[in-house]
């Protein structure tokens, strides 16, 4: 593809993946270096990302997504995880985050700014929104290498994060499935530019 609005011109939620045609081993590494290039504030990069191809690990990611149509056919899904507890100001992974950001200069200005921000009551909330921002990189890099996805948001946030064996202190943000579709494109349906 010639540039990024030709990626978001493909780009589509898929409601139906064709069975057995899993992505790549190269492929997965390409949406997930998407995944971790994408922005966040305070370079936190609040996220994990949990791929699954397995048949008993996606039927189980499945059920805790309702079994919706695009989760009961993915070939593979990608989870993005949100690291609420390692966002406490004193956490070490903020510390090593913070260094990394600083980039040998001063660090302390960017505590001072995220202590008056963070509040331990929002941080899940505002660490899953933080968590979309890579999920929109991996679903453009998807359509860029000709996979189709869908991001999906309704699931059983506890039955999901039992099947992902997640840590306390992490919760799930967004799920992805992926493959290829098994209907054509729709029509795209967008309000006006002037609108």
């Amino acid at each position: 593809m010639a540039n990024v609005l030709d990626a978001i011109q493909q780009r589509y939620a898929c409601r139906r993946f064709v069975a057995g045609r899993a992505p790549s081993a190269d492929e997965l590494a390409a949406l997930l270096e998407a995944g971790r290039l994408a922005p966040s504030a305070f370079g936190l990069e609040p996220w994990r990302f949990i791929t699954v191809i397995d048949t008993a690990h996606r039927t189980e990611l499945a059920r805790a997504c309702f079994d919706q149509p695009a989760a009961a056919t993915a070939a593979a899904f990608i989870a993005i995880v949100a690291l609420v507890d390692a966002l406490d100001p004193e956490s070490d992974y903020v510390r090593a985050r913070f260094e990394a950001e600083a980039r040998g200069g001063a660090v302390a200005p960017l505590y001072e700014m995220y202590r008056a921000f963070y509040r331990a009551e929002v941080t899940a909330a505002w660490a899953q929104g933080q968590c979309h921002f890579a999920a929109a990189y991996m679903l453009l890099q998807a359509a860029h290498l000709g996979l189709d996805s869908c991001p999906i948001g309704g699931f059983d946030a506890a039955a999901l994060g039992r099947a992902l064996h997640l840590p306390p202190g992490e919760t799930p943000a967004l799920v992805i499935a992926l493959g290829h579709c098994a209907d054509p494109m729709p029509k795209r349906v967008r309000k006006p530019r002037a609108d």
